[in-house]
């Protein structure tokens, strides 16, 4: 049996589509469904059915899947491992990194690594928490930082430090002066709030809710440090985590904590779960927790 023609069968079934899974194989869909073919007679049963116009797999067809599935994945893990050993430790490494917490935290650890293992080439990828725990899980990156809670099955997670989130207003604000804030105070606002990619906005959402009022939102953004520039002109208000706040103070805003609900900001790392972590990637997650709960104490 060829595992080629394996890997193109799991490409198939991932995309539901000859046409889509060609694409991504980069060869023409009359190879592939040459390839499938062949597999159906290797294996001498029909894996895929061809007579419904919406893609289904037979019976014997999920029973294949989920055991090539599980075999690729076995393959994977021992040709990773195999590679981590001959090499002694793997000399790259995928990190996401939401960009809310990549500047606050990261940008020293990363640079600090580097100088002592400058070896060890580390690709950055900066997108939101939510994306970067599908990259995760679809293995387009190894290891991720991002804002707790991290509710997947197939997902490993470890907390590195916790913060609060706190209102930012103006202080040109009516309410710029209180000593702390219940949300339900802030219905009739004007949210600024990060975009959907990122679990700041899932945060600042359900926090409404929880008080029980859908948010006024007047602008979705991916820059924290946007967000700060328009509340300071009091455009509107902004649920941001303390810690970016206080490291990055600006001009023209007060930041009141919350009293009800009290909201936490946890972060943390992220992989998949039952995936090999190189001996890399372990050196890197443990210096990297180290640095960054020291500089956490610091800026209490």
């Amino acid at each position: 049996m060829n595992i080629k023609e394996i890997i193109y069968f799991l490409e198939v079934v991932k995309e539901t589509s000859f046409t889509k899974a060609a694409n991504n194989l980069y060869i023409s869909q009359p190879a592939l469904s040459k390839a499938i073919k062949n597999l159906e007679q290797e294996v001498q049963t029909q894996l895929i059915e061809r007579n419904t116009k919406k893609f289904n797999l037979t019976y014997e067809g999920e029973i294949f899947y989920e055991n090539a599935k599980k075999s690729i994945d076995i393959i994977n893990t021992e040709i990773f491992k195999l590679q981590d050993s001959i090499t002694n430790c793997r000399k790259t490494l995928t990190l996401g990194i939401p960009p809310v917490i990549g500047s606050v935290y990261f940008t020293s650890a990363v640079a600090k690594f580097k100088q002592e293992h400058p070896d060890i080439d580390i690709q950055i990828v900066e997108e939101g928490a939510n994306n970067i725990k599908c990259r995760i899980v679809d293995e387009s990156i190894e290891l991720g930082a991002v804002i707790f809670p991290v509710e997947e099955d197939n997902i490993i997670a470890s907390q590195i430090v916790s913060g609060d989130i706190m209102l930012a207003i103006s202080t040109d604000h009516p309410l710029a002066n209180r000593e702390s804030i219940d949300m339900k105070e802030l219905k009739d606002e004007r949210f600024i709030v990060f975009n959907e990619n990122f679990m700041m906005y899932d945060k600042t959402i359900n926090a409404c809710k929880d008080s029980g009022f859908e948010p006024n939102i007047v602008m979705k953004m991916s820059q924290w440090d946007f967000i700060l520039e328009m509340v300071a002109l009091n455009y509107g208000i902004a649920m941001m985590p303390k810690p970016i706040v206080q490291r990055y103070k600006m001009n023209g805003i007060n930041m009141i904590p919350i009293s009800n609900p009290e909201i936490d900001w946890n972060i943390g790392f992220i992989v998949k779960k039952d995936k090999y972590m190189s001996k890399t990637l372990k050196l890197f997650v443990e210096y990297a927790t180290n640095h960054i709960r020291k500089e956490h104490e610091k800026h209490k």
